[in-house]
């Protein structure tokens, strides 16, 4: 990769990615209903005790507990009269898809189509853990020790760190890890380094064959 190809990938990276983020504005809802389902199935199956129902609202996932509030005390809803609900933001993960996708389709690959396609999966499948955990963080910050008491859950140490990992680092990383993975019979990582290498000492780049 010469300088000419390498300022022309940044170009198109930055030229796609107000356009892949545009559409995930729009299509919010859409990338984030599967990813909200499966998760929702998940906590129903691990924390029935806690976890009522999970809803999608745009791109809000809702998550309504069996458990109400009353006196500062936490009931079953039917005792307590009301239901507790707590709300999550999807966009706070799925912002990694945009991101790919711009790294993706600035990239000239073959079976391009068929490669998003497969990158975009295990995305979806690293949203969900991320989904998983933070609605876990969500209700041991919100009941308490009653979390603890009903549900057959990790420590809160485990529960911060999948909470911190899977939020944090994540989304920003994973499509880039995703992407290398993708091009490396394309050289263009090795090439990446070795630009700027030779930019750091003074080596001229040898000439291309």
């Amino acid at each position: 990769m010469n300088n000419h190809s390498l300022r022309k990938f940044f170009g198109l990276v930055l030229l796609l990615l107000p356009v892949t983020f545009v559409a995930w504005q729009v299509l919010g809802s859409v990338i984030a209903a599967p990813v909200v389902w499966l998760a929702g199935l998940i906590l129903q199956w691990w924390l029935p005790e806690l976890v009522s129902s999970i809803t999608l609202d745009n791109t809000t996932m809702l998550i309504a507990s069996t458990l109400g509030e009353l006196d500062g005390k936490f009931l079953p809803g039917a005792e307590a009269g009301n239901q507790l609900a707590f709300q999550l933001d999807t966009r706070s993960l799925t912002y990694s898809i945009p991101f790919y996708a711009a790294l993706h389709f600035a990239t000239p690959m073959e079976s391009s189509v068929e490669r998003f396609a497969r990158g975009l999966l295990i995305l979806w499948l690293l949203v969900i853990i991320g989904l998983v955990s933070v609605t876990i963080k969500t209700l041991m910050l919100g009941l308490g020790s009653t979390f603890f008491a009903l549900g057959t859950v990790p420590s809160p140490d485990v529960i911060a760190l999948a909470f911190q990992f899977n939020s944090l680092m994540v989304p920003p990383i994973a499509p880039l890890l995703i992407w290398a993975y993708e091009t490396r019979d394309l050289g263009l990582f090795p090439n990446l380094l070795g630009t700027q290498a030779n930019a750091d000492t003074g080596v001229p780049e040898p000439p291309e064959t």
